[in-house]
């Protein structure tokens, strides 16, 4: 039987699956139904500082999808490229309040899952502050959100406004908090992988690295920003290569556990962020749209996939795929032994493929389109475009 669970600082988790920060877990109600539905552990909505506080009275709507309904077969089909804009930004509870809900999900979750309190200051006053009062409930972890994508643009030096207080921000609360806990920085920065190693000395048992971009979209007919007019959260499965990329780098780098998640949207997401060298994987988008039993599912075809290829613990597969994440000066430039042919039982002479050669290697005949091999400089992106696959790639 495979085994999902791993450990970081002494606190157990079920399964690698987190329910991220963000509506699926603004109340202890809501944390229940995110391990009840199968994850790991849930990471509560985060607790803004009393400078921030605006950000707990949420903009109404807050929530707009781009090419999510218009995806063919719909709702049956779900498009596995789509950008969700939100404006979530933090707990509409005070401080005790929040407290007391945290105590209550731990109480709801009990030993079946990990609850995970989330906090974000704009001074070392107020970190230091919110980490005292953490300390006295029943939080399993502390994340602290030093990522929140728009904190800035409310005026208040928070998230990734505030990468320059990293450090000290860190370092002040490795010595207030007596309980476990975890990074979260920004994506918005020349160099995450730099952030995640001041996390690392200031002393955090781990980074998460799974903070979404920030964006906006402009409706041309009223030249207005919708759904509200300001910058606000900007996420969805294509940002997974992004994320794929900083949780690599990192992993070669760091000691500590990363926690992942960015444009987790199926259970090979999964796989592929623990294979990047992450011990942890959270979802918001995937869970926000899926529905919380979607963790569930993820764990079952996890375990499925496991025991097939005949994997028996995450440790198994953590960091699987880093001696293969090479530098872009080691890929392999002008290979000789490879070329490109239409498989002409396939090809129907739409004509597609000529559109993207560049190089004028390819024409149309009565019996297919045919690859002149003297002209084609094998960029493959005609096997890409193709709609029956007829391009195929052979070995000299």
């Amino acid at each position: 039987m495979v085994d999902l669970s791993v450990e970081i600082a002494g606190v157990k988790f079920k399964n690698p699956i987190v329910v991220g920060s963000a509506t699926p877990t603004m109340n202890a109600r809501m944390m229940k139904r995110g391990i009840d539905g199968g994850a790991g552990a849930v990471i509560a909505k985060s607790l803004f500082g009393e400078a921030g506080k605006l950000g707990r009275q949420f903009p109404r709507p807050r929530f707009k999808l781009f090419d999510y309904r218009e995806y063919p077969g719909y709702p049956e089909k779900l498009p596995h490229a789509f950008t969700l804009r939100s404006l979530e930004e933090c707990s509409s509870y005070d401080y005790d309040t929040y407290m007391k809900d945290i105590n209550t999900a731990k109480e709801m979750v009990g030993d079946t899952g990990v609850v995970i309190a989330s906090l974000s200051g704009s001074s070392v006053e107020e970190w230091v502050t919110m980490c005292q009062m953490v300390n006295e409930t029943k939080a399993d972890w502390v994340e602290l959100n030093n990522s929140c994508p728009f904190a800035a643009d409310m005026g208040v030096k928070m998230g990734s406004g505030a990468v320059d207080m990293t450090y000290q921000v860190v370092k002040a609360c490795k010595e207030a908090l007596k309980k476990p806990f975890s990074v979260k920085i920004t994506p918005q920065t020349n160099d995450p992988v730099a952030l995640a190693k001041q996390v690392e000395q200031a002393g955090a048992n781990a980074v998460n690295m799974s903070a979404r971009l920030s964006g906006t979209m402009i409706d041309i007919e009223t030249a207005r920003p919708v759904p509200f007019g300001a910058i606000g959260g900007w996420g969805g499965p294509y940002l997974i290569g992004y994320g794929l990329k900083m949780v690599g780098t990192a992993a070669k780098e760091l000691k500590i556990p990363i926690i992942a998640g960015l444009g987790v949207w199926e259970w090979q997401d999964i796989v592929r962020y623990i294979m990047a060298g992450a011990t942890l994987v959270q979802s918001g988008v995937g869970i926000i749209l899926q529905g919380y039993k979607i963790s569930q599912k993820w764990q079952n075809q996890m375990s499925m996939w496991m025991e097939a290829k005949g994997y028996q613990s995450i440790s198994d597969i953590k960091g699987l795929a880093l001696p293969n994440m090479v530098k872009t000066s080691e890929v392999p430039r002008k290979p000789a032994n490879i070329g490109m042919a239409i498989d002409t039982q396939k090809c129907t002479c739409c004509g597609v493929c000529l559109k993207s050669c560049f190089y004028d290697a390819i024409t149309l005949t009565k019996i297919g389109a045919v690859i002149n091999p003297n002209a084609c400089d094998v960029c493959g992106l005609c096997a890409e475009v193709c709609p029956t696959y007829a391009p195929q790639l052979f070995y000299k």
